[in-house]
């Protein structure tokens, strides 16, 4: 605890001046230098000053440890995504919050706070927050400075943003080991992101670390989600056996902790796996069971239909892809969305007007290729595009296509992530 901010934090809520605090005990001068912690007071002299203030050195220590104790249950109930068990820990702290910012909190605070923002998806506040907070970045701890990192991280991967992401993640990376203890959750989102990317032997790597983790924590719900990870990963490598047993086994324990949204991710998964088995009937059946668990118009639901959407495309049945993918665009509201792009491509690719597709595709779809859509389709379409360009005879273009798949395809062999200017990202934060 820092008494010199205590000593502020009350003298301030007493509505008193310096003068008024500190007469017959020390100077105005010595009483600034002890609330702005530039000196350290003898203890009789605390003890007078606390006895003026009408406050307890040993109270305030107790409230002090019960605002830490609060923090760190905060962090534990987001971490073990106990959502109703966050709410009313912040707003227990929000009652601490005038408190908090005269202490050397603050900044954790404010941090742990920008945390249950990214729980609850409310990216708006987040980013509001985040603005806030990033001129102080240079007082943070080294502690407070990996968890920004980290949430940053956190935030750019939500927002599917994963360049962006990756920047921020590998630079908390040389911390994460010697946080681990406190922050659990690092390796996990590490994991997902490289799994976003496609970087399966990466993603795997830190999913092992997370699950370890995990272990030491008994944090179930999370190494359920590890699981799903390496199912994944297991899938796009060719290990289905390994993949099918583990998925079998989160869908069971998805049903046991009555998480419907792990049931669903399951047999979404399931549904990949058949397709990538070559098992139409089984893949179609499992991704529309997937649907009937997630809520419609939601982007988990419309990854399961795009997904639906091109295994009935692999398979040749593009009149029913068109149909599933019509009736879902009509009731799409933000058509500038990368989900509503993605979506539409894939129309356009099952209904068969190959330079609509390539149209489109060059003017909404290249855009968000980079940032959004997954690594495996955008080498597809822009070999699309270049072998249309082919067949126009227009070589030049053909070949400018063509270099652009050729270095995703060598981001996607080398694990180095994604050809966008990474630099983006700093400026980004810059502007925060």
């Amino acid at each position: 605890m820092s008494i010199g901010k205590v000593i502020y934090y009350h003298r301030r809520k007493q509505n008193k001046t310096q003068e008024q605090l500190c007469q017959g005990i020390c100077s105005v001068t010595h009483l600034s230098k002890i609330e702005n912690n530039v000196k350290e007071a003898n203890p009789k002299t605390l003890q007078l000053l606390c006895d003026r203030l009408q406050i307890s050195l040993e109270d305030e220590n107790k409230k002090s440890e019960l605002v830490k104790h609060k923090l760190d249950m905060f962090y534990d109930a987001i971490e073990r995504l106990h959502q109703d068990k966050a709410t009313i820990l912040y707003k227990e702290l929000q009652e601490y919050k005038e408190y908090v910012h005269c202490t050397d909190m603050i900044y954790l605070y404010e941090l742990y706070m920008l945390r249950y923002y990214l729980l609850l998806h409310d990216f708006s506040v987040f980013e509001e927050s985040s603005r806030g907070i990033h001129k102080y970045i240079s007082k943070f701890s080294p502690f407070e400075a990996y968890i920004w990192d980290l949430l940053q991280g956190i935030y750019y991967g939500k927002k599917e943003q994963f360049p962006q992401a990756l920047l921020f993640l590998s630079r908390a990376e040389n911390k994460a080991e010697e946080y681990q203890a406190k922050i659990t959750e690092y390796y996990y989102f590490r994991s997902a992101l490289h799994g976003h990317l496609s970087h399966y032997s990466l993603s795997i790597h830190y999913a092992y670390k997370a699950l370890h983790v995990f272990q030491q924590t008994n944090n179930l719900l999370r190494m359920v989600h590890v699981k799903m990870i390496l199912a994944v990963n297991f899938i796009h490598i060719g290990e289905f056996e390994k993949g099918k047993e583990m998925l079998v086994h989160i869908l069971s324990d998805a049903e046991m902790l009555q998480d419907t949204e792990t049931k669903a991710l399951s047999l979404h998964n399931l549904g990949f796996l058949y397709y990538r088995q070559g098992n139409l009937e089984e893949s179609l059946n499992y991704y529309s069971q997937a649907l009937q668990h997630k809520e419609k118009n939601s982007a988990s639901y419309y990854i399961t239909i795009s997904y639906l959407a091109e295994a009935l495309i692999s398979f040749s049945q593009n009149e029913k892809a068109a149909k599933l993918l019509s009736e879902v665009l009509d009731s799409f509201q933000d058509q500038k969305s990368p989900r509503y792009i993605e979506l539409k491509i894939l129309y356009l690719e099952a209904a068969g007007t190959k330079k609509s597709l390539i149209h489109y595709l060059i003017k909404h779809g290249l855009p968000i290729i980079e940032q959004h859509i997954n690594i495996d389709r955008g080498i597809k379409y822009l070999q699309v595009i270049a072998a249309y360009y082919e067949e126009k005879q227009d070589y030049a273009s053909a070949n400018h296509y063509l270099h652009i798949s050729n270095q995703h395809l060598k981001n996607l062999l080398t694990n180095i992530g994604s050809p966008v200017d990474l630099r983006e990202a700093a400026v980004r934060e810059k502007q925060l």
